[in-house]
């Protein structure tokens, strides 16, 4: 089985390629280039793990994608690219959640394998969107994502907890209150395409696998658009 990633969920972004021999990963640089740059990471991951074209890909294969929590012109990125080459080349499509590779990044990067992992992305407005991870014996349950103060969700935190997520970059003030919290590494805080290919292995291995007519990105909030509006002055 090769396993081609996609991370455009946050930051740099990334992409990697994993099969039995080994695995290769490519940071994407900033946020703003991922539609230009991607196809061709794709396939210079691929190239280097002598796998030849991204048309190779067949249904043994697997194209795996982080889709969300995250912003909405990078989820769009990602999943349109990673649903395109399901498409194209009858590769299987597993989309990951950011929150479970986190865990498994976490777990492999610090040995955080035993205990509940409180994990927060950035929603901006002074929001988090935060979930909890718990540990199981084939990899991780996550609870039902909650969109929140970033302050509230310090505040509640049971004494002792591990955090993680790209929300705790913004952190600082917050978590000044408590010090008893364990928070991870900067550079454990972000998702990464290579945890998301592990992971999505795993997945197609079960037969856990996505439609590319009906996978979507799992967005922060709605956008500006689709939220509701106060009502007209009258």
């Amino acid at each position: 089985m090769r396993i081609l990633a996609i991370d455009t969920s946050v930051g740099s972004g990334s992409v990697a390629a994993l099969d039995a021999g080994g695995s290769v990963d490519r940071p994407l640089g900033p946020a703003g280039g991922h539609a230009r740059v991607l196809t061709e990471a794709l396939a210079d991951v691929a190239a280097t793990r002598g796998w030849g074209p991204l048309g190779s890909l067949g249904p043994e294969d697997v194209i795996a994608v982080v889709r969300g929590p995250g912003s909405f012109t990078g989820l769009r990125v990602g999943v349109a690219a990673a649903k395109a080459l399901a498409w194209a080349t009858g590769a299987r499509l597993v989309g990951v959640s950011g929150f479970e590779v986190l865990a498994a990044r976490a777990a492999r990067l610090a040995d955080w394998r035993d205990e509940h992992l409180a994990i927060a992305y950035d929603a901006g407005r002074g929001e988090v969107y935060a979930a909890v991870a718990t540990p199981t014996a084939g990899g991780w349950t996550i609870t039902t994502p909650a969109l929140m103060p970033l302050a509230a969700w310090i505040d509640g935190l049971p004494r002792g907890s591990r955090i993680t997520g790209p929300a705790l970059d913004l952190a600082a003030d917050a978590t000044a209150t408590r010090p008893d919290l364990v928070m991870a590494a900067a550079e454990v805080r972000h998702p990464a395409a290579l945890d998301a290919a592990a992971l999505a292995g795993a997945r197609a291995e079960a037969g856990e696998t996505d439609d590319p007519l009906t996978l979507i990105p799992d967005y922060l909030r709605p956008s500006y658009a689709e939220e509701p509006k106060p009502p007209a002055a009258g």
